[in-house]
């Protein structure tokens, strides 16, 4: 029997993409460090990380070369790969750098009156993350809020900048996982900044932002010292 000239001809096949062991052993490390479970200085010794991943040493290699580029890990002379290790100063460049081109941003989102969906969605994110989830759960959508604040300024080279000190500014975020209670925590106060973008109020927000990331460096030069037994002079 002749099917109708309007019949619809069968669906092609559609074929899954596969994750590749590098990458799966490179979400596996992420995830080890963005739960805090590698901890600043961790060294990655290959033979013990590809046994117990179940891959190659080259393999292995290439997970790392993966999160290197990231900023998440990186090779030092006749140490191999480990953990970043920031000083105290570090922590605070890191942070006022970050304060400048975030509230930068914030006045130029303000300006433009749009509010950024991505930092929307991140925080409904945040808002359902349960308080008993791992610790990158939260870092994730955390990072892709304040991203998204950046890239709606409208700035190319603001965003550049940013840019530039991302892969810090995620694993400050893992240090700070002591001094949070819960998850809710940190989302109520991501609600409490996108609603001040909501509001239009440029100096409100500005406020905002600014306290949030104030607090934020004070929480870490605490963990620092704490972690160190050093005294941080600011």
């Amino acid at each position: 029997m002749n099917l109708p000239a309007n019949t619809p001809a069968a669906p092609e096949t559609l074929r899954l993409g596969t994750v590749s062991t590098v990458d799966a052993a490179a979400n596996v490390l992420r995830e080890l460090i963005l739960d805090g479970q590698l901890e600043p200085g961790a060294r990655l010794r290959e033979a013990e990380f590809a046994e117990r991943l179940g891959i190659a040493r080259h393999s292995f290699r290439a997970a790392t070369q993966i999160l290197i580029s990231e900023g998440l890990l990186c090779r030092e002379p006749n140490r191999g790969v480990q953990v970043p290790v920031f000083e105290a100063d570090d922590l605070i460049d890191v942070f006022r750098l970050r304060t400048a081109l975030e509230v930068e941003a914030v006045r130029l989102v303000i300006a433009s009156g749009e509010v950024p969906e991505a930092a929307e969605e991140s925080v409904r994110e945040l808002s359902a993350v349960p308080d008993d989830a791992p610790w990158r759960e939260v870092v994730e959508p955390d990072i892709r809020f304040h991203r998204a604040i950046i890239d709606a300024a409208g700035s190319e080279r603001l965003a550049r900048a940013y840019s530039t000190v991302q892969s810090e500014v995620l694993l400050c975020l893992v240090w700070l996982r002591p001094h949070y209670d819960t998850p809710s925590q940190v989302a109520a106060e991501h609600e409490e900044l996108i609603a001040a973008i909501r509001a239009g109020g440029a100096d409100r927000a500005e406020e905002l932002f600014r306290a949030h990331l104030t607090e934020a460096a004070e929480n870490l030069t605490r963990a620092w010292q704490e972690r160190t037994g050093e005294r941080v002079v600011v």
